[in-house]
């Protein structure tokens, strides 16, 4: 998917986001982040599929155990952009195993990131501190969501987060505060 540059401005950063998403929920965020920044989207693909009952297991199982798969190559390439946002399910509280292995796999080419982590019921701020640790550098920003938050519209959460980002990335002071409110928005 790829979305139309935001703010008609050649200085605005070309933005990547890429996400996994075995449901659909991530996906949502994602296009809407990619829409709101005008930056290209791609979702994390496998060769094994992950539907049904044992895609079900087979993630829950992963994310237990903190297990790391490798997903197929991306279409963008990582250095073309300023900015990639980094999206993930929370499966059993922890970071979903196609994202791990991408973040452990590009930790070098992801300079300047911005995470955000969708949840059904608790464990997505666990999951932006896991996909944290994976990074060469403190993100830009994040955001941890619940269904029932993305449920009834996330389009304020995901304004604070790419305006936090856009300041993190500009070098503006005013990018230190976090906000506590649902969405969880920080940077």
């Amino acid at each position: 998917m790829q979305g139309k540059r935001f703010v008609n401005d050649p200085k605005a950063p070309r933005v990547l986001v890429v996400f996994f998403s075995r449901t659909g929920t991530t996906r949502r965020i994602a296009q809407a982040i990619a829409h709101a920044t005008g930056g290209d989207c791609e979702e994390l693909q496998e060769e094994r599929s992950r539907k049904g009952i044992l895609g079900w297991l087979r993630s829950g199982y992963e994310g237990t155990y903190r297990r790391s798969t490798e997903p197929l190559p991306l279409q963008h390439q990582l250095a073309a952009y300023d900015i990639v946002y980094v999206g993930s399910p929370t499966w059993n509280r922890s970071l979903s195993s196609p994202v791990r292995g991408f973040l452990t796999t590009n930790r070098a080419a992801l300079a300047k990131v911005s995470l955000f982590a969708t949840c059904a019921g608790g464990g997505a701020d666990e999951v932006i501190a896991q996909m944290s640790s994976l990074l060469a550098a403190p993100p830009l920003a994040s955001m941890a969501l619940l269904d029932r938050e993305i449920g009834h519209g996330a389009a304020v959460e995901i304004g604070e987060l790419v305006e936090r980002t856009l300041q993190a990335w500009s070098g503006s002071a005013a990018c230190c505060a976090d906000v506590q409110a649902p969405g969880r928005v920080s940077g």
